[in-house]
């Protein structure tokens, strides 16, 4: 609607405009005739419709006269904003009655049912789900409140209950859209609020089952349908649920005026003509359906219920433009992975010796199928010949993050992680290639299930545990072949200059890719050598070296390159290989060389184009894993000791700095938080803007901060409490699910050797690191064990940055013990907290302490001391940032509802939660929404604590177990109070199942205890 004509709006308080000027429309009386006149869409209306759709049974005394004057009132609106011409057009006198001859586009009314009807004949015609659902929702974009709100008399009331009922069943369809797409997280809080307002409606129920049932709550979807189908018509067999209104039997079939109204108007859902279009399940069908676990009833992706929309990854590193030979096996490998698909997932496996050209040949292939997989390629290096081979977890959740997963919703179990890779890959054709696998258990974890998708694998030895898996050998490569690849690169006039050397050079390097490709691009860079003093050189490295003759050949060809480096190229080619990571980005690696950005590009640029280091991605690098291990020997026997730990001192002070950088930006933290052991850095490190740079900067360095750790770890001479500050910033920036569990294992290789070292600052940090990471995780005796032993390597320190570590240790220990509901033990630790952090100045940490004393202290009835606490905390932590406010406020909530003030903490849990969620803090969020149900429920404001608690359920189900057992018990307690035990028991009985897996005794009792009093069913 737009322009200048005159405008109307009905699906809210009656309103017209006209351009941009709203017009008055007069007394209540008078909008009611306009409105009358607005639904009949141009057609007259008698005088008396008027009188008894406006007055009904009490017109008033000369009813006539009333709507004349109402419509002279409304022509003298319409004349004073549009003119007397177009009001006088507008509204017209016909016969005995009057007609409005507004253009239905100008009318929202209109517009709606025409769209109403567009949406009804997508489903009906079996249109994608998305389109039909965006029809749907711009319908509903039009309404702003109640159908002509604040409008009395019958014509007004018929018109909203029939407006309010076509809503209800575009809403319906909405639904059914949504449940069959799969891609709204925030879907059973919705149909649940619609199912407990509008009791009795078939499609309501079969969404809310659907819904619940797709969130892995199948005992929840089974008792909706048991507690609902005594208010449920009866369904007939093969009947859906697509009659939904009260009115109407559910599952009927359309007649000649299906899809529309008593009075004409649209109604979505039910244009289908019969047989036609998608006809959703009734709630008895489906009950079916689900008791059998029909794999149907997922969303039309499975990933899309983890991800808002399907990402087609692009893996595939940069193919060789000089590409040489081949020709048979990149033809058999086409073939294989193209001629397969469809059937069953086809994995080709290739093997062959190092430096045989297994992964320029992946590539190849993969590049040249790619538009057969048009949902993505995936390509992980699994690092099968490196010292430790990439364990398949890290390797899922990179999959998982190309494929749209958020990090917060990646489970931690390798089954859990991989059975969600096979669901977000059902139904595509996705090609996956895992370069250098280490063996069949590292690479059947990541075999899709799919069967439009296909896997490439490459490794060193044959893959024979792989059931089904095509094996490829490849050998060296001919003569031919050979001698064409070093032509195209050393270039073909000076290859014809020295005739016959080509060929002794290609023989000298074995045939193999790898080796000619070094030796051709040593002779392409340096336009003074021959051919003939090459292969002199070459034959001269041979006889050098004692290693076998595969390996002297490879070694050979790499000692040519390198021995004719200069002396700052060489430098950087042997610090390259001294960290233990698969790639090193251009500011760590200048770091690691101690110079420049632009220096250290110019170097490591050369090496690239010597092939002594590939570029996988733009300032990034990385070693060959032969070229590496040549690289390490050259390192040991030709850098210094001295040199050695002064390359990894610099990556080091570098890496923590800039991780600080990164922690103000993600977390805002106080001054003296910044550096609990007051490790001591030169570098002012990389400079971090915000929280997102900051977590994708911590991401992405992960390899390289656990290298630089395991440095520190190995060389004596390197200090251990940068290496525990460096893992106390991984673990409070990278907060992720993926990353906690090798976040632990860093910090316990920190604490064994600070524990060698009798270090016992870094050993009580890493070890706090480590009893943190076990909490988020659930694991909470280790996590005790672990805490305990930070508190007491601090235990007689009253001064020196180790207090810090002290106090942080002794509030991560309250909250461990509070969890497990041991709230008097908690609150002594969390109040020793509190003073710490007050004595080194630390208000932020001061009013977490606090916050944390008196949600345990009210627990044990000390309810002034500890609101007085609660208060305090909420006003340190206000001026610490928003997400410390937030939290401050969400500390205070939970004290006050404990000590009896229900409102006051149910205003400060909404706000917490509404800047939680702004803010995007997940697991808060989840939390600050638990304590809102929670606080509707024991007010028995049952259907506000359901809409709460189902609001942030799936949010708690990404983030934390035991807060998603909270959640379920609470909607538990609020489905008892509804008087719907089935469901009740269902959800109290899924919470009793997580908090025994936990651990957690008192919450399992707790819930026992509420199981064993609802009614049998």
């Amino acid at each position: 609607m737009g322009g200048s004509a005159l405008r109307f709006s009905l699906l809210g308080p009656l309103r017209a405009w006209y351009g941009e000027d709203e017009v008055d429309l007069g007394r209540p009386q008078q909008r009611a005739v306009l409105a009358a006149l607005l639904t009949a869409a141009g057609r007259t209306v008698a005088t008396a419709v008027l009188v008894e759709g406006v007055w009904g049974g009490a017109p008033p005394s000369e009813p006539r006269k009333a709507v004349q004057l109402h419509v002279s009132r409304l022509r003298a609106a319409f004349k004073a904003c549009a003119g007397a011409e177009l009001a006088g057009e507008l509204l017209v006198r016909v016969g005995d009655g009057y007609a409005l001859a507004a253009p239905d586009a100008e009318v929202d009314v209109a517009v709606w049912d025409r769209l109403l009807a567009e949406a009804g004949r997508l489903h009906g015609e079996g249109a994608p789900a998305d389109g039909t659902r965006e029809v749907l929702l711009r319908a509903q974009r039009l309404w702003d409140g109640q159908p002509l709100a604040g409008l009395a008399g019958p014509h007004a009331e018929s018109v909203r209950a029939r407006l309010l009922e076509q809503w209800l069943d575009a809403k319906e369809l909405q639904l059914e859209m949504d449940v069959e797409l799969g891609d709204r997280t925030d879907l059973t809080a919705e149909a649940a609020s619609l199912a407990l307002e509008h009791p009795g409606r078939p499609r309501l129920t079969a969404v809310l089952m659907r819904a619940l049932y797709q969130a892995g709550r199948k005992a929840e979807a089974l008792a909706v349908y048991e507690e609902a189908r005594r208010t449920l018509p009866p369904e007939r067999p093969g009947d859906g649920a697509s009659g939904g209104g009260a009115g109407r039997r559910a599952g009927s079939r359309p007649g000649p005026d299906a899809g529309r109204d008593s009075d004409g108007t649209a109604r979505p859902g039910g244009t289908a003509p019969a047989g036609g279009g998608r006809r959703a399940d009734g709630p008895a069908a489906l009950h079916l359906r689900i008791l059998r676990e029909d794999p149907a009833l997922l969303p039309l992706s499975a990933a899309r219920a983890e991800a808002p929309a399907w990402q087609a990854p692009h893996q595939l590193p940069a193919g060789l433009a000089d590409f040489t030979g081949r020709e048979s096996a990149v033809e058999l490998l086409v073939d294989r992975l193209v001629g397969g698909v469809g059937r069953a997932v086809v994995v080709s496996a290739l093997d062959g010796m190092g430096g045989v050209g297994k992964t320029t040949l992946a590539v190849h292939v993969a590049r040249r199928v790619h538009e057969r997989f048009p949902d993505g390629q995936l390509f992980a290096d699994l690092r099968g010949a490196d010292r430790t081979p990439l364990d398949p977890g890290p390797a899922l959740a990179g999959f998982l993050g190309a494929l749209g997963v958020a990090a917060a919703e990646i489970p931690l179990d390798l089954g859990e992680r991989s059975a969600l890779y096979r669901s977000a890959l059902a139904g595509r054709k996705v090609l996956v290639v895992l370069d250098n696998a280490a063996g069949p258990e590292q690479v059947k974890p990541l075999l899709p299930g799919s069967a439009g998708c296909a896997v490439l694998i490459t490794s060193r030895t044959r893959l024979t545990g792989l059931d089904g898996a095509h094996q490829m050998r490849l050998e060296t490569l001919d003569p031919d072949e050979a001698l064409e690849l070093f032509t195209r690169i050393a270039g073909a006039e000076r290859v014809a200059a020295e005739p016959g050397l080509a060929e002794e050079i290609v023989a000298a390097c074995g045939m193999l890719p790898l080796a000619v490709r070094i030796v051709a691009s040593r002779l392409a860079a340096d336009p003074a050598l021959t051919l003939a003093a090459l292969s002199e050189a070459l034959c001269d490295e041979r006889r050098l070296t004692e290693l076998d003759d595969g390996d002297r050949t490879v070694e050979a060809t790499f000692a040519l390159s390198y021995h004719r480096l200069g002396p700052d190229l060489a430098r950087a080619f042997r610090l390259m290989a001294l960290p233990d990571a698969p790639e090193i980005s251009l500011p760590c690696a200048a770091a690691l060389l101690g110079r420049s950005e632009a220096e250290a590009d110019e170097l490591l640029e050369a090496l690239v184009d010597l092939n002594l280091l590939h570029s996988p991605q733009i300032e990034r690098y990385g070693f060959h894993d032969l070229v590496r291990d040549y690289a390490r020997g050259r390192l040991a026997a030709e850098e210094p000791a001295a040199e050695r730990t002064a390359a990894a001192d610099r990556l080091v002070d570098f890496c923590l700095a800039t991780a600080r950088n990164a922690d103000l930006a993600a977390r805002s933290v106080d001054p003296v938080e910044q550096s609990l052991l007051d490790a001591p850095v030169t570098s002012p490190g990389r400079p971090v803007a915000d929280s997102a740079e900051a977590v994708r900067w911590m991401r992405e360095q992960a390899g390289v901060h656990a290298a630089a750790i395991y440095l520190s770890c190995a060389d004596p001479a390197l200090p251990l409490d940068r290496a525990a500050e460096l893992a106390d910033k991984m673990g409070s920036v990278l907060f992720e699910r993926a990353q906690t569990t090798v976040i632990a294992d860093l910090a316990e290789v920190i604490a064994r050797e600070a524990a060698v070292r009798g270090d016992n600052g870094p050993e009580a940090l890493a070890r706090h690191v480590r009893g943190i990471m076990l909490w988020h995780v659930n694991r909470y005796e280790e996590s005790e064990r672990e805490i305990g032993r930070a508190v007491a390597l601090c235990e007689g320190v009253d001064e020196g940055p180790i207090v810090r570590v002290r106090a942080k240790a002794l509030l991560a220990l309250g909250s461990n013990l509070r969890i497990r509901g041991r709230y008097a033990e908690a609150a002594t630790y969390a109040g020793r907290a509190a003073e710490l952090f007050r004595r080194v100045g630390a208000e932020r940490a001061e009013g977490s302490a606090l916050g944390e004393f008196a949600f345990c202290g009210a627990h044990t009835g000390r309810v002034e001391e500890s609101r007085a606490a609660a208060e305090r905390g909420a006003r340190l932590m206000d001026g610490s940032g928003p997400v410390s406010a937030a939290t401050g406020r969400y500390y205070l909530a939970r004290v006050l509802r404990l000590c009896g003030d229900p409102e006051a903490a149910l205003v400060h849990a909404v706000r917490a939660r509404e800047e939680f969620a702004a803010l995007q803090v997940t697991v808060f969020e989840a939390a600050a929404g638990d304590l809102v149900a929670r606080i509707h429920a024991e007010a028995g404001r049952w259907l506000l604590a359901a809409e709460a608690a189902e609001a942030v359920l799936p949010l708690a189900g990404r983030t934390s177990r035991a807060l998603e057992a909270a959640l379920l018990r609470t909607l538990g307690t609020v489905h008892s109070g509804l008087g719907r035990p089935r469901q009740a028991r269902a959800c109290l009985g899924d919470a009793l199942a997580v908090y025994e897996r936990l651990g957690l005794g008192d919450d399992a009792a707790e819930t026992r205890a509420l199981l064993e009093a609802l009614p049998e069913p």
